[in-house]
C-alpha cells in the first residue's frame, strides 16, 4: 500500500473548471468567427483585415490559455489557480478601462466580468476550494 493520499476535488471546484472550460471554448469559437469577418466587404474596403485577423488570433490564444488554466485547476495546480485569478482580474480591469475610455456608459461588460470573477475566484480561494489547493504536510516515517 502507498502512503500517498488521494485528494478528491470538491464539487465547487469542478463547477469552476467546467465554467472556465466553457468560457475558453467560447472564446476560441468567437475568435474563429472574428477571423472570418476579414472576408466581409466592409472589412476589406475599410482596410482593416489585418487588425481583425490579429484580434481573432488573440481571442483564440486567450481561449487556449483559459482551457490550459482550467486543466491545471482540475489537477489542483496552485499556479493555475493564481493564473486563472490574474486572467479574470485583468479582464475586469480591461472592462473598467473600456468603460472609462469609451464613455458610452455601457456597464454590461463590467457587470458580466464581475459576475464571472465572483463565480470563479471566490470558490477557488475560500472554503473547500482553498483546502483543495492547500499544501499537504509531508508524512514522516
Amino acid at each position: 500500500m502507498s502512503d500517498a493520499t488521494v485528494r478528491r476535488r470538491p464539487g465547487i471546484v469542478t463547477f469552476v473548471v467546467v465554467l472556465v472550460y466553457i468560457v475558453g471554448i467560447a472564446d476560441i469559437a468567437i475568435g474563429i468567427l472574428t477571423i472570418f469577418l476579414r472576408y466581409l466587404p466592409e472589412t476589406t474596403s475599410a482596410g482593416i483585415t489585418l487588425p481583425v485577423t490579429l484580434l481573432g488570433a488573440g481571442m483564440i490564444l486567450f481561449g487556449l490559455l483559459q482551457v490550459a488554466l482550467a486543466s491545471g485547476v482540475a489537477r489542483g495546480s496552485r499556479a493555475s489557480r493564481l493564473g486563472t485569478t490574474i486572467v479574470l482580474l485583468a479582464g475586469l480591469a480591461l472592462d473598467l478601462a473600456d468603460l472609462a475610455i469609451g464613455g458610452d456608459g455601457d456597464w454590461s461588460g463590467v457587470v458580466t466580468q464581475l459576475i464571472a470573477c465572483v463565480l470563479v475566484i471566490v470558490p477557488l480561494w475560500v472554503g473547500p476550494g482553498r483546502r483543495y489547493f492547500a499544501r499537504t504536510a509531508p508524512t514522516s516515517r
